[in-house]
């Protein structure tokens, strides 16, 4: 006797529910994946900072621990711009394979040739966005023993900044950001923080540093100059 077998298909409302729990359970993943991803590139972009650091600790050895200079012309009979970045570089690999005429290649990485310059989280939207600058008030002093450790010497900025109402804002300190004075900021782009490197070598992201340092620029509580 022949016994009659088959294979029981899904019923439309199975399908639906199976559809429904699928695109929950992506729902409740896709922010956790979109949080680990921000969270790996800031711990690359302080992971970058660091190296810099090392590479500022490196510059001093060579040059009585000065701090590399924040800003100078690249040559006397050109009014391009360079600064921290372009000194660094030159010191680390004995070369300035840059164009002389032009402001700040290394910062601005020309050419793409010079990434570790350019934090990898930011919005790419001209070549003055994107880039590490150095905090001016912490590189005032010239030399790496003079900076308090509470400032940080190197750290995320914004992009230009052409509203001349950003440039009163009090929460933004955007001219003690050396290379580019006046017109860029220190900006939130590793989810609600930024990412600061200090004398010490250490990194870190902090979602406070940069409004108290639109409090107090050189963070001395016995002189407030918001």
């Amino acid at each position: 006797m022949h016994t009659r077998t088959g294979l029981r298909a899904f019923t439309l409302i199975e399908l639906l529910v199976v559809i429904a729990i699928i695109s929950l359970l992506i729902s409740i993943l896709t922010p956790s994946l979109a949080r680990a991803r921000e969270q790996a590139k800031s711990t690359v972009c302080m992971a970058t900072l660091h190296e810099m650091m090392k590479g500022v600790i490196a510059y001093g050895n060579d040059y009585n621990f000065a701090l590399p200079p924040s800003l100078y012309p690249s040559r006397p009979e050109t009014p391009a711009r360079h600064g921290w970045a372009e000194a660094l570089y030159t010191s680390l690999y004995g070369e300035h394979d840059f164009p002389l005429d032009q402001d700040f290649p290394v910062m601005r990485n020309l050419e793409n040739r010079y990434p570790l310059w350019v934090c990898k989280e930011s919005e790419r939207l001209s070549d003055t966005t994107g880039h590490y600058r150095v905090y001016e008030q912490a590189w005032k002093s010239g030399k790496l023993e003079g900076v308090r450790y509470r400032l940080p010497l190197i750290c995320d900025a914004n992009i230009e900044v052409t509203d001349e109402e950003d440039l009163q804002r009090a929460d933004i300190p955007n001219e003690h950001i050396a290379g580019l004075e006046g017109e860029a900021f220190i900006d939130e782009r590793h989810y609600g923080g930024a990412n600061y490197v200090f004398k010490d070598g250490s990194s870190q992201r902090n979602v406070r540093l940069r409004e108290d340092l639109a409090l107090d620029w050189d963070l001395d509580p016995e002189t407030p100059n918001r």
